[in-house]
């Protein structure tokens, strides 16, 4: 097998176009002595993606429109790591409240996992927590910029749309793999 090698970074430039679109410009130093100096890495903060389960065996799930695919999707409540959070625990228990109406503890939360969502060219890290037993006891407080219809499906019926096409975000198709293998 052959020894494989970190690159060496040698530089770092922020180019980003807006805050909501980190970009670094990045120069690396190849184990072989070569140097790449034009490698562009978005550094987005981590996501945490929240698998909840109600009383009656039902995943809650959400529908909205995600700009970048251009499309609605179904997905598990989620959102973005930022200034305003301790740890990813305060942004799963916020987000699940903030888009689904439901209120949860932190010590509910058990850590399903994490996934690199793009290797080469993002820092990006998804992490998963799984909660059960949730009731819908609080209402959404959505952003501005936010529409969110919850929806609730049987496992064997998220199974089955992502079988039919009808779940095809990567985030949420990985987290519910992870959470059936270890909970499930």
């Amino acid at each position: 097998m052959m020894k494989l090698k970190k690159w060496k970074l040698l530089s770092k430039q922020d180019i980003s176009p807006s805050k909501w679109f980190p970009l670094e410009k990045r120069s690396y130093q190849l184990s072989n002595g070569r140097k790449v100096d034009d490698f562009f890495v978005t550094t987005l903060a981590d996501s945490v993606h929240i698998i909840s389960m109600t009383k009656e065996g039902k995943v809650v799930m959400i529908r909205m429109y995600k700009q970048g695919v251009d499309e609605i999707m179904i997905q598990f409540p989620a959102g973005r790591l930022e200034d305003k959070h301790k740890d990813l625990k305060d942004v799963a228990v916020k987000e699940l409240e903030e888009e689904a109406g439901i209120k949860v503890h932190e010590s509910e939360l058990k850590l399903v996992g994490k996934v690199s969502l793009m290797t080469t060219k993002a820092t990006e890290l998804a992490h998963f927590y799984f909660v059960s037993e949730v009731t819908f006891n609080s209402k959404q407080n959505l952003d501005d910029n936010e529409e969110i219809e919850v929806i609730t499906l049987l496992p064997r019926e998220i199974d089955e749309y992502i079988k039919q096409g009808k779940i095809w975000d990567a985030p949420c198709i990985a987290g519910w793999e992870l959470v059936k293998r270890k909970y499930l």
